[in-house]
């Protein structure tokens, strides 16, 4: 009888690590092929964000809880004051989260660290097939542990900040312990590293190296147009789905930029990992070069900067302008716009005046770029407007604009 139960238990063990699993690949699939078609302008942006109204379901609130809740003073959802104590995470870690994340042994050869990163916006996870190349590695991200939180759907559905930082504090515990399992175990590891510091970026790549790990930085790039548009069409996506998920505003994305910029000179300047790759905006590697190579990684920050400045093709920037517009008509619906959320726009309009449409190659009798220059001096307008008197972002210059008025689209 013993026998029987023990062996029931293991069968529902199992059985909830095939969902774990099942649940994540679903995720990352889900993830990949949206990328996949907003990069190929399979998913029309006006489908992707959808209606112009955010569901209230966007602000449905969290259900009580039994026991140890709490009201906040200023009328938000009910949020358990008390979070999971490190056993019980350090328990979800080991029961659903290692068996999924490192489903494969230990490395054969010597174990390997590749750390995929890149501004926040990029999407390091486009690059994750080209870089395993059929290997047996584990892929680990923030992004994907915070499902395997017991109250994930809850919390992601919470606009509260002490939700958020339920998420994010089990999150950076489970990141602890997947990293230290990885280099006691030898288990190769392709980690995401999107935002994080040189610092921070380093530090990881020399605490693996000393554990014997060969170590490969890939430098994930795109124009700041690209990956700027992409957070806040990713964030009001999860708006409009009632989904709560980090805001990066026009600072935040900055300082990432200028991080990777930072990490790329400071390798160049000094070797300290085993190779360095920089993949562009369309997945393919623009620079690769082992520390043992005659010139080391010389001539990396200048192909760095060359992908961020390189100019959009005609038809990514095409549908980068219909994006765009459809995720500012999206905000505009709610009649306000929220001080960060309307800087981040009006800083890709101000992007799309100065960089995108001056690049955009047209028909020299094309009125494509007078049409699509009084589109967004519209818009500009509109979420200046938009935009509560005391909270207007300050006021910069922009071309002057001129030209016939249209309702939408761009005409060649």
């Amino acid at each position: 009888m013993a026998h029987e139960r023990c062996g029931a238990v293991q069968s529902r063990a199992r059985s909830a690590q095939q969902r774990d699993g099942e649940a994540l690949r679903s995720c990352r699939a889900r993830r990949t092929r949206y990328r996949r078609g907003r990069d190929t302008g399979r998913i029309p942006p006006t489908r992707a964000i959808g209606d112009r109204r955010i569901r209230s379901s966007s602000h449905r609130r969290l259900r009580q809880r039994s026991q140890h809740t709490r009201r906040p003073a200023h009328g938000g959802p009910v949020v358990s004051s008390v979070a999971s104590p490190e056993s019980d995470l350090q328990a979800i870690f080991e029961r659903r989260i290692r068996p999924v994340v490192f489903a494969h042994g230990p490395s054969a050869a010597d174990p390997e660290l590749i750390l995929a990163t890149g501004q926040f916006g990029v999407g390091p996870a486009r690059a994750f097939g080209g870089l395993v190349d059929g290997r047996e590695i584990a892929a680990l991200g923030a992004s994907d542990l915070r499902a395997f939180h017991p109250r994930y759907l809850e919390l992601s559905r919470s606009r509260s900040a002490e939700a958020s930082l339920i998420l994010t504090e089990s999150t950076s515990g489970w990141m602890r312990s997947a990293l230290q399992y990885a280099r006691t175990t030898r288990r190769s590891l392709l980690l995401d590293g999107t935002g994080s510091s040189s610092d921070v970026a380093l530090a990881t790549a020399g605490l693996f190296a000393k554990s014997g790990f060969t170590t490969t930085v890939a430098v994930v790039t795109a124009p700041k147009s690209e990956s700027l548009l992409a957070t806040v069409s990713g964030y009001l996506i999860d708006a409009r789905a009632g989904r709560a998920s980090p805001f990066t505003t026009v600072a935040e994305h900055d300082a990432s930029l200028e991080s990777v910029r930072a990490l790329v000179q400071t390798l160049e300047a000094a070797p300290s990992v085993d190779r360095l790759k920089i993949i562009g905006r369309d997945g393919t590697t623009r620079f690769d070069a082992a520390r043992t190579d005659a010139s080391g990684f010389e001539g990396a920050l200048a192909t760095l900067e060359r992908q961020n400045a390189t100019p959009l093709p005609a038809p990514q920037a095409m549908r980068w302008l219909s994006e765009l517009r459809a995720t500012t008509d999206f905000a505009l619906s709610s009649r306000q716009v929220a001080h960060p959320l309307a800087e981040v726009l009006i800083e890709l309009h101000e992007l799309g005046l100065r960089e995108v449409l001056p690049n955009l190659a047209l028909p020299k009798d094309s009125q494509a770029r007078p049409l699509a220059e009084a589109n967004l001096g519209r818009q500009l307008v509109a979420l200046r407007q938009a935009t509560p008197t005391d909270q207007r972002p300050e006021r910069q210059p922009a071309p002057a604009i001129s030209g016939p008025e249209i309702d939408r689209g761009i005409s060649l």
